[in-house]
């Protein structure tokens, strides 16, 4: 993305993150060991709730750390080539653990 709307949904999406990690680490983290082992985990997979939870989490994770990459290619690679490969590197990346996590999450 370029100019200000990239600059605001990379801003928008790191204030999402803020908050869904004090809501994974208070869950997954913070709650005791009883709570994380499998059965509870797959428990709480199976609620709705959780499921479109951790996919907005997956996707606003990966839109914001890949956007950054982007970014960060765009401003430092100079060699048009190596900035293609290096796109497509980054595209496939997403795209790759994007299905990953949504098969994942829909299991």
């Amino acid at each position: 993305m370029k100019g200000i709307a990239g600059w605001l949904i990379q801003r928008i999406t790191g204030l999402i993150l803020i908050a869904g990690l004090i809501v994974h680490f208070s869950v997954m983290h913070f709650s005791g060991p009883s709570q994380i082992t499998f059965d509870v985990v797959i428990r709480r997979l199976s609620n709705p709730y959780w499921k479109v939870f951790d996919l907005c989490f997956l996707v606003t994770i990966l839109f914001h750390g890949f956007n950054g990459l982007w970014g960060i290619a765009l401003e430092y690679i100079r060699s048009v080539r190596l900035l293609k490969f290096s796109q497509t590197v980054i595209v496939a990346m997403v795209s790759l653990l994007l299905v990953t996590g949504i098969y994942i999450i829909a299991l």
